[in-house]
């Protein structure tokens, strides 16, 4: 009796030791995000160009920068956009995408003409605005009490 005991309990144990008993994959969930069941665009900054010449006093807002998260549907990935607003913050004029492409909106609000590829957002900026290289413009956060 003793003789087949052994082999049962050698083969319990061999059995034990390959188990994954103490894996609880379902925790691992909470860590990560699953794929988005839907497209989403969420706007997450806004900020006010602002240009001057010469003297920093002479400043001009001359639209807006508003910075949008969208994470498409079956992702998991977020991608940044930007859309380069009018001085009211009431049209969209431009857009500008994660990689410092800038596009011209058309007057029926299609993007529309290929302005060019900056990397730095403040030089496609007088780019698209139509100001000179030599000029200043600067991101500012948007003053409520302005």
């Amino acid at each position: 009796m003793k003789i087949l005991l052994i082999p049962f309990l050698l083969a319990a144990g061999a059995l034990a030791s390959c188990s994954d008993r103490d894996f609880r994959g379902e925790e691992f969930s909470n860590f990560y995000r699953g794929p988005a069941e839907a497209t989403t665009q969420e706007r997450v900054e806004r900020r006010e160009i602002v240009h001057w010449a010469k003297n920093p006093r002479d400043k001009k807002r001359i639209g807006f920068l508003w910075k949008y998260e969208t994470q498409v549907a079956g992702s998991r990935s977020v991608r940044e956009s930007y859309y380069i607003m009018n001085l009211t913050g009431t049209k969209r004029e431009g857009f500008v995408t994660a990689e410092g492409e800038f596009y011209r909106f058309d007057e029926n609000g299609r993007r529309g003409e290929f302005v060019g590829a900056y990397p730095i957002q403040t030089t496609g900026l007088k780019v698209f605005f139509g100001f000179p290289l030599t000029d200043s413009i600067d991101l500012e956060e948007i003053d409520p009490h302005k």
